[in-house]
């Protein structure tokens, strides 16, 4: 069972980002999955691993974008990347030290902020780049 599915809540009105979250997804999805498979060690770890990478990338991506659509909120929203990256590489480290066994807290963080992220912080991007291409 995945730890979440794509539905059009997600939906940002990016088709790149969109894509981007999509894979994101997948992965939380991957070590969700392991790990209800009883998988643990260099597997999980592996996982976590690739989601960072994929986060660190998309977020490049996501930033990119804005600046190229001039939104305003970049600055803060790289300060949000951060922060989660920071919070992310928490949860990685305690899953290494703890064999590569995630726990119910890590995929609540996951799904906390894959919901809040997009929905609420990446959906102002959205917006903004509706109302971009609108007035182009």
């Amino acid at each position: 069972m995945p730890l979440m599915q794509w539905d059009a809540a997600l939906d940002i009105g990016v088709e790149a980002m969109n894509e981007d979250h999509r894979e994101i997804l997948d992965v939380m999805n991957q070590i969700h999955d392991a790990h209800g498979r009883g998988q643990s060690g260099a597997v999980i770890n592996l996982l976590v691993a690739n989601l960072a990478e994929v986060c660190s990338a998309h977020f490049a991506d996501e930033e990119a974008y804005m600046a190229r659509i001039g939104y305003p909120g970049l600055a803060s929203h790289k300060i949000i990347h951060q922060h989660l990256l920071g919070e992310y590489a928490k949860h990685a480290e305690a899953i290494k030290a703890n064999g590569g066994r995630a726990n119910d807290e890590f995929f609540g963080f996951l799904r906390r902020w894959l919901v809040a992220h997009i929905k609420g912080i990446d959906a102002k991007y959205g917006a903004h780049a509706k109302g971009a291409k609108l007035r182009a």
